[in-house]
């Protein structure tokens, strides 16, 4: 899978900022990232958000004008992934642009 990078390394906020960046570097910042709860949301963008409040099940609530229940699955398996992607797409204000090396190492929801 290509990646279409749309930014320049002025918009580096967390990480190196060079042409090439070692492979172990960019798996020690990725694992840095991802164990702080970050993920990827933008390939082209190289951003990486995370949830950045524990009432956030509730902002998303009030913004879909429905109740908290009804982000859980029926099965009791917990909120989906998808709401959680959700909320950080949307809400979070919790982000790092990142080298393209290492946002292609961070999971996605």
């Amino acid at each position: 899978m290509a990646f279409k990078c749309k930014i320049s390394f002025d918009d580096i906020t967390y990480g190196p900022v060079t042409d090439e960046v070692d492979k172990l570097v960019a798996i020690t910042f990725a694992k840095e990232l991802t164990d702080q709860g970050y993920r990827r949301t933008s390939n082209a963008f190289c951003t990486v958000r995370r949830i950045d409040r524990e009432d956030w099940v509730t902002v998303l609530a009030k913004e879909r004008h429905c109740s908290i229940a009804d982000f859980y699955d029926v099965d009791g398996s917990g909120i989906s992934d998808r709401h959680r992607d959700h909320y950080c797409r949307c809400f979070s204000k919790d982000e790092h642009v990142v080298h393209p090396s290492i946002v292609r190492l961070i999971p996605s929801y």
